[in-house]
């Protein structure tokens, strides 16, 4: 199923510094994290190839990478892409929001609180209820028609389109978003344009140490099956410390990286009862393991 989540297409806004001197290689895509242009191959995931920046170490999925596709159809949805979502994801995403919603009210100023790429507005609903004044900013027609049935406050449009008012906003959120951008670097600068000084900018993604090689067969079968890298749809994959260095280099400072593995926030996809089985089995074991599964990263913008 496809996740309704603003993307953007890549610029050449990141070619600072030291890579002015050079000509623009155009054919790829430049690390978010060091603004490179020079990838090497990397390892597979679910059959498809990944590239390693040679400069840093990030891994990014081959065919958006080297701009063989593009990441701007993906993302409409319809009815039974919700009941979908209902069935296999929301418990588990409301279990995240309640289990981090506690965690904003020390960063309320004015009380107004973005997500990006808001989806269905499920967590818009929980801030509102939370005494937020939330809104959301998503680009797929329908998941802003469900949003705003129960009165959420929805932009139907990409971030950089919408006039917004900067330094407005005490939290900016992107669940499982920031991972699908082809220029996140842009998408975090243009969150802090809009977060006050001292607003908490607030990131989950997939935790791509689970993608590190291993010669162990449930570990492999962890990576390939069950470990959430959607590369029909994620660009890059971040471990911590790539986030924490592409957020450090935008203004930002690192409050806290959330690692811990709760149960109930973890996905368990799948067309047909056996394939969610199998991977509940290996999701099990690996939940046992402690082996990567998301993170959830925190900056204060300076």
């Amino acid at each position: 199923m496809a996740s309704p989540f603003t993307t953007y297409p890549a610029t050449d806004r990141r070619q600072t510094g030291a890579s002015i001197s050079r000509p623009v290689d155009r054919s790829v895509l430049a690390c978010p994290v060091c603004r490179g242009m020079n990838w090497k191959p990397g390892p597979s995931v679910r059959g498809v190839a990944l590239s390693l920046c040679a400069g840093c170490g990030l891994l990014g999925t081959t065919h958006f990478v080297a701009k063989s596709r593009t990441t701007h159809y993906l993302y409409d949805v319809e009815a039974e892409d919700l009941a979908a979502y209902r069935e296999q994801y929301l418990q588990q995403r409301l279990a995240l929001y309640t289990r981090f919603l506690p965690a904003l009210p020390p960063f309320r100023q004015t009380g107004k609180l973005l997500e990006v790429g808001s989806g269905y507005g499920y967590f818009l609903e929980m801030a509102d209820a939370a005494g937020w004044r939330s809104e959301g900013v998503e680009i797929s027609p329908y998941c802003c028609q469900v949003a705003r049935q129960p009165g959420c406050k929805v932009w139907q449009a990409q971030l950089e389109d919408v006039d917004l008012v900067p330094e407005s906003y005490d939290v900016v959120i992107l669940w499982d978003v920031v991972e699908h951008f082809t220029e996140p670097d842009a998408v975090v600068r243009r969150c802090g344009s809009l977060l006050r000084p001292g607003g908490a900018l607030v990131m989950r993604t997939p935790d791509a140490r689970g993608l590190d090689s291993t010669f162990q067969p449930m570990r492999a079968a962890y990576r390939h099956l069950v470990y959430p890298a959607n590369t029909a749809e994620h660009v890059f994959h971040f471990k911590p410390r790539d986030l924490a260095t592409l957020v450090a280099d935008s203004g930002f400072e690192v409050r806290s990286t959330n690692c811990e593995q709760r149960w109930r926030e973890r996905v368990i996809s799948g067309n047909n009862s056996f394939v969610r089985a199998v991977r509940w089995f290996i999701m099990r074991y690996a939940h046992w393991c402690e082996w990567p599964y998301e993170f959830v990263l925190t900056a204060v913008k300076k």
